[in-house]
């Protein structure tokens, strides 16, 4: 359960890293194609001295003989061919490109200076293409964003509920404390939220063995032998994959975090899972996984994971020491620039 903790942080639009990685693999790839406009150039010299001193019928194939100049207006035809569909294609994904980035308002060519005079040197029929489609694209009216999904919606506003909680325990103020209905213990409740849970761990799986008996010619035997051995492979292969280690126990349930207990409503029953006797709290993605020494890993997903984070580690190493816990070093680099701001 070791290793280091992987986040998916919500980022703003400013913040996105500068894209536009296919424009290298164009400057890249962009003198193949003028390195085609050679051999087109010499084999174009070659045919017209052929044609001069043998004639233009020597390019076609005589009583199905062909004639000296057939093999260089073959060769002469298909690299030419090639040329020019690379010239045409490179023009038409220019054109496209300009245009949705125009319409996108992205930067010209997203800021690739050093591309755009390769491919202004080795193609410049692509760069005029995307130049001229990028200020068509840019009179259109402007791309609406994707409109994210619900999922990610909720996680982003998870997030920001978990810098907020962050800076008010940072603050030294007291944590926040929720009326949790229905639940067993009368104390203190951090928090009350849902989380999709599971738990990972092996198990035992037994399959029945087929047996097969077969009377009749030997390939009929032979048949009937196989397909028994290939059947037993493909239950025990299933079995084994069912017994691995994997997460299980998958379910929607109700989590409430109290000064020294996460409870997990499972099927109608709490079960407890003390904070001091977790070996390891990893954060990965949108989910948290908890590991202990002598049960089964716990993980929780869910809008609500960060801020749990934030409440484990104050549950865990108390008001002095609850921001060192290196799983919160997201969030601590985040509050950090917002105070920079």
């Amino acid at each position: 359960m070791g290793g280091p903790n992987r986040v998916n942080v919500p980022q703003s639009a400013e913040s996105r890293r500068r894209d536009g990685r296919h424009w290298v693999v164009t400057a890249v790839g962009m003198p193949l194609v003028p390195v085609l406009a050679v051999p087109v150039f010499r084999l174009g010299e070659q045919y017209e001295a052929c044609v001069a001193e043998h004639g233009l019928a020597s390019t076609d194939r005589g009583n199905g003989v062909p004639g000296p100049c057939f093999q260089v207006t073959m060769w002469a035809g298909g690299i030419s061919l090639a040329f020019y569909a690379a010239v045409l294609v490179t023009t038409v994904v220019g054109f496209v490109l300009g245009v949705v980035d125009g319409r996108a308002r992205r930067t010209f060519a997203y800021g690739r200076w050093v591309c755009v005079v390769v491919v202004g040197l080795t193609g410049p029929w692509a760069l005029l293409a995307y130049a001229l489609a990028y200020g068509l694209g840019r009179l259109l009216p402007a791309r609406r964003p994707p409109r994210p999904r619900p999922s990610e919606v909720a996680l982003h506003r998870g997030w920001q509920e978990a810098l907020r909680l962050y800076q008010r325990l940072a603050r030294g103020e007291l944590p926040p404390f929720v009326i949790a209905p229905g639940f067993l213990d009368p104390g203190p409740v951090y928090l009350d939220a849902p989380f999709h849970y599971a738990r990972f761990y092996g198990t035992t799986v037994t399959y029945e063995q087929g047996w097969t008996y077969a009377y009749g010619s030997p390939a009929f035997v032979t048949g009937a032998v196989v397909g028994n051995l290939v059947g037993n492979g493909i239950a025990r292969a299933r079995a084994e994959n069912l017994a691995r280690a994997q997460w299980r126990e998958f379910a929607y349930v109700r989590v409430v975090v109290t000064p020294t207990t996460t409870w997990c409503c499972v099927a109608g029953r709490w079960l407890p899972f003390g904070h001091d006797t977790a070996l390891e709290f990893v954060i990965d993605g949108p989910s948290c996984v908890l590991s202990f020494a002598d049960v089964e890993p716990l993980r929780l997903s869910g809008p609500s994971t960060w801020c749990y984070a934030v409440m484990y580690a104050y549950a865990r190493y108390g008001p002095g020491r609850w921001q060192e816990a290196p799983f919160l070093h997201p969030l601590r680099e985040a509050v950090r620039g917002l105070a920079m701001h």
